[in-house]
């Protein structure tokens, strides 16, 4: 419906700026006089606007590009390391029995208790979102990159070592709606986002964590 609603508006506004155009080609007798006319309604029903749809799209495609700069993937304890850190693959197995585990809907009062609910990390505040393996809290961070896209992040962090055990940063699409005005004209607006190879993640993954 509001597609439909859209194509309509659309229409609409081609009929206006045809009118603007031509109308005065057909009206005006002097033909300069016509011409500059018929630009100027030109301009005014249309040309500014695309203009400015052409000239906004492209600063959010730039916004993107650079955030994708900093989408990546940092390992601060590798896996084997960390393995070796909570006693090799025997306390991995008994550990893992935990599973992965909401904050907010799977673990009691008394537990979340035990954990700090965000945690200030490089700068940025990172909210408790998880917990795994009863020992690596899983944090996550929404955050503005610029006026244009946002810069999300998750962080494992072992919570008895005091450690960071890796930090994944990706960047969200920042484009347009499929049916906003400058995507139905098939104008550039926006980057559609960066999404490093998570290997640490499918390494460190709860194997009874659900899918």
């Amino acid at each position: 419906m509001l597609g439909f609603a859209i194509l309509f508006c659309l229409a609409l506004w081609f009929i206006i700026v045809c009118l603007a155009t031509f109308l005065p080609l057909i009206r005006i007798k002097d033909k300069g006089a016509a011409r500059i006319t018929a630009f100027i309604g030109f301009m005014l029903t249309f040309g500014i606007w695309w203009l400015y749809m052409v000239i906004d799209g492209y600063k959010v495609y730039l916004a993107g590009k650079e955030a994708c700069k900093q989408a990546k993937v940092t390992v601060y304890v590798p896996y084997e390391k960390w393995v070796e850190m909570i006693g090799g693959r025997d306390a991995l197995a008994e550990l893992a029995k935990y599973g992965t585990k909401s904050v907010l809907y799977d673990i009691s009062k008394e537990e979340r208790q035990k954990y700090p609910d965000y945690l200030i990390f490089g700068g940025v505040r990172y909210n408790l979102h998880d917990v795994t393996y009863k020992r690596v809290l899983i944090y996550y961070s929404y955050n503005n990159f610029n006026s244009y896209t946002k810069l999300n992040s998750i962080l494992y962090y072992d919570w008895e070592a005091k450690t960071a055990l890796y930090k994944y940063t990706w960047m969200p699409s920042n484009e347009a709606s499929w049916i906003s005005p400058s995507r139905l004209l098939g104008i550039r607006s926006g980057h559609d986002g960066c999404f490093p190879q998570n290997e640490p993640h499918y390494k460190f993954r709860n194997p009874y964590a659900p899918d």
